[in-house]
């Protein structure tokens, strides 16, 4: 049986993102929240990026879980003087192929939801949803929140398979499969 390559691209991930003179640490469940949080376009790709966006992406993913790093004062000043004549473009490719090589959750198959009777409960954000699911099975807080985003949506899954969750991965057969029905649209 093949190794399914989104697992493979979650636990392989290079170390040497660098974007606007910063090292970026692996993107968490930590870093997705935040870039959440501030609706970022990077993250969310819903409007222009503008330097701005950019320079508080980056900020907030060169820090550590449970602290960012929000530069402000003469470090801000500082920091803009030295970006100021950046090339957004590539900077902004670079932070998109930095999200891409961490963020490789599993295809799942989607079922059709049954309508529920009663009172409805409000959903957890996925992200706190996800790192309860990971300290509920043993993994600690820290390695829950800062752990590549990619791995923790895996063990997420794995978790709740094993406690008996009906979820239907998409084989990579399949995922190759509607790659290729992707391809012939494009064309």
């Amino acid at each position: 049986m093949a190794l399914d390559k989104l697992f493979s691209e979650s636990i392989v991930n290079r170390d040497d993102h660098v974007v606007l003179g910063c090292k970026l640490r692996p993107l968490s469940l930590w870093h997705a929240t935040l870039l959440e949080l501030i609706n970022s376009p990077l993250w969310h790709g819903n409007r222009g990026v503008t330097i701005t966006d950019l320079r508080l992406a980056t900020a907030i993913c060169s820090g550590s879980w449970p602290e960012y790093r929000i530069p402000s004062g003469l470090a801000l000043v500082w920091w803009s003087l030295k970006t100021r004549k950046a090339n957004l473009a590539f900077e902004a490719a670079k932070f998109s192929a930095y999200i891409r090589d961490f963020y490789a959750p599993p295809m799942l198959w989607e079922k059709e939801l049954e309508k529920a009777n009663g009172p409805q409960l409000c959903s957890l954000p996925q992200p706190l949803d996800m790192a309860a699911w990971l300290i509920r099975n043993g993994l600690s807080e820290d390695r829950s929140w800062s752990m590549p985003i990619g791995m923790a949506h895996w063990y997420y899954v794995a978790f709740a398979r094993h406690r008996g969750a009906e979820i239907d991965l998409v084989s990579p057969g399949e995922q190759e499969a509607i790659e290729q029905v992707k391809q012939k649209r494009l064309k």
